[in-house]
This record gives structure tokens, sequence and C-alpha cells, in this order.
């Protein structure tokens, strides 16, 4: 598993060029083209996310929602979607109400004349949001709707995402952020080559006082008063002391655990930059047979293990 910073490193090395001919930025960008390349082919599950929109959020979104026939809830379009799974509305106590099955176009949706084979449970979308109809709280469904899922394929974080620094982000997990002192300093962001965005903690570290051993270490915003933050108990001394954070990076699967893909990718990018289509489109086709593999090998999971089966429904004949 390798940083950011590494994986810069790495497309450098197999690239075999030094900065001057192959920037730092420039690799970055390679990274970042070919990560938008495989989020447009890849369908695996670490891209699989689900969200649930509540019936507060629901009701709100949804105009003439007492109405069967022209009821319409309107969703926004979660910003990291790629491709539409499934939409399904779930009851109170998780029993499915409807699936909707059936996508209209746009005018179709809109025309109360139009035929479609579900007046249940049909949708479409519009711009930035997913319409559907007939809208939440309507006695389409079976049973009483209370939450709406939306399955999709999704884009991961950004390949250099880091983790907020915050006080509750810090005392959650130590992992997360990173103290800067003269042995651990920021690292550098190479799509602006200046270092990572940093923020300042307070930290009160409880120690032992006969032995001087760290008992409890924890982490303030610098708003907070020393006044504010617990006195050291009955034999202990509290220390508090003000210093710079960066966020350590946020997981990210195409980085963290398929590199090829990123590695060939960003070469094919790389020597595209440099003029060498011969040695781009040896990565190029590189890149792309490791994606069809990886596709392949996950719709041979879908299809073991039982029989699948798929329903087609039709107006008329085909």
């Amino acid at each position: 598993m390798k940083t950011y910073n590494e994986f810069i490193s790495l497309v450098r090395n197999w690239s075999n060029r030094d900065e001057e001919v192959l920037s730092n930025s420039i690799i970055a960008d390679c990274l970042s083209y070919a990560a938008d390349k495989a989020y447009r082919i890849l369908r695996i599950p670490p891209l699989e996310q689900t969200v649930s929109y509540s019936s507060a959020e629901l009701l709100e979104a949804t105009t003439s929602s007492s109405s069967s026939s022209n009821g319409v809830t309107e969703l926004s379009i979660p910003s990291d979607l790629i491709e539409f799974i499934q939409i399904r509305a779930i009851a109170v106590d998780g029993k499915t109400t409807r699936v909707f099955n059936e996508k209209t176009d746009i005018r179709t949706f809109f025309d109360p004349y139009a035929e479609k084979y579900s007046n249940i449970a049909y949708w479409t979308r519009k711009g930035d949001s997913i319409l559907l109809s007939p809208g939440f709280g309507s006695s389409a469904g079976i049973g009483t709707e209370d939450t709406v899922e939306l399955y999709y394929y999704r884009r991961l974080p950004a390949l250099n995402a880091r983790f907020d620094v915050t006080a509750v982000n810090a005392n959650l997990s130590s992992a997360l952020v990173s103290e800067i002192t003269e042995a651990n300093p920021a690292p550098t962001d190479y799509r602006t080559n200046t270092t990572v965005d940093t923020a300042s903690l307070k930290k009160a570290v409880y120690t032992n006082t006969a032995t001087s051993a760290v008992v409890s270490t924890v982490y303030y915003e610098t708003t907070v008063l020393d006044a504010d933050i617990p006195v050291a108990p009955s034999g202990q001394t509290r220390t508090i002391t003000t210093a710079s954070y960066y966020g350590t990076e946020v997981p990210n699967w195409l980085r963290d655990e398929n590199e090829r893909i990123l590695l060939n990718g960003a070469l094919a990018e790389a020597f595209i930059y440099l003029n060498e289509p011969e040695t781009a489109s040896m990565y190029a086709q590189i890149f792309a047979s490791e994606v069809k593999e990886l596709n392949s090998e996950e719709a041979q999971r879908r299809a073991s293990g039982g029989n699948v089966q798929f329903n087609f429904n039709a107006n008329g004949l085909i």
C-alpha cells in the first residue's frame, strides 16, 4: 500500500524520466486522468455505494404527495454518482414497498397520456435531480413508505484526498492526523507544489507525576480556553501545547488495493505528454486489459452460486 507521494515516485521510476522532463505536477495530472478513465469502465463492488433519503427529506422534496397520479419526488443526485443500479422505497420495518424499475424519458414522465407499463413506480433524470412518481407518501406502494434507497456506482475520493483536521477527528484516531515536527514535516501536494493544508490544535497530555508516563492525550480546537480543559486528577500532571497538524490520506481502493490499474493508466497518459505514441499505446492496452479482467471477474462472481434470472418487460413486440 503506497501513499500518494510514493505513487508519484513509482510512476517516475517506471517512466525512467527525471523531474526536468516529467514534473511531479504532470505525473499528478496523469494519475487523475487514469482514475477518471477507470471510473468510466470499472463496475466492481468497491465502487458501489448506497444513499438513503429520510422521510423528512422525502416529504420536503415531494409535490402533491397525496395524489397517486401526479405526485413527484425530486431528489438531488449524489455528486460522486457514475451509474444507477437500483432505486427502491422501504417501509419502517425494512420491507421493500416499491422498486422503480421503469425509467422513462423526461417527456414521457410528465405526459399524463403517455403509456407507462407501471403506474406505481417510474422515474427519470432531469439535470442533477432524480424524479420519482408517484411521489413519496402516495398510496401506490405496498405498505407505508419511510425511506428511499439509491444504490449506485460511484467515483472514489480524490487520490490525494485527506481527512480534515479537527479535534473530534484527532480524538477519534491518532492515525487520522499527524503532528508536524522537524522529523515529520507536512508532505508536498504535487498538484499545487505546496505543502498540504494544515490546521492547529491544542493538545492536553496527562502524565503520571511519579513515572512521567503518558496516561492520556486529548485534543481540542484552539478556540477552547485552557481554563475549560479538565485539570489533571490527583497523581497526574497536565501539559497543554498548540501545534500544527495535517490530515492523513483517505483510503482509496484504486491507490491502495489495485495500483497496477493506476500505474499503467498514468504511464499511458505520461507518454502521451512525452509524445511517445507507441509506448503510450502499449501502456493504454495494459490498462484496458487490467480493467477488463476486473470486470470479468466480477461478472463471474455475480453469476456463480445459483441460477441467475433476468426479467425483460416491454409494451409490445420486439
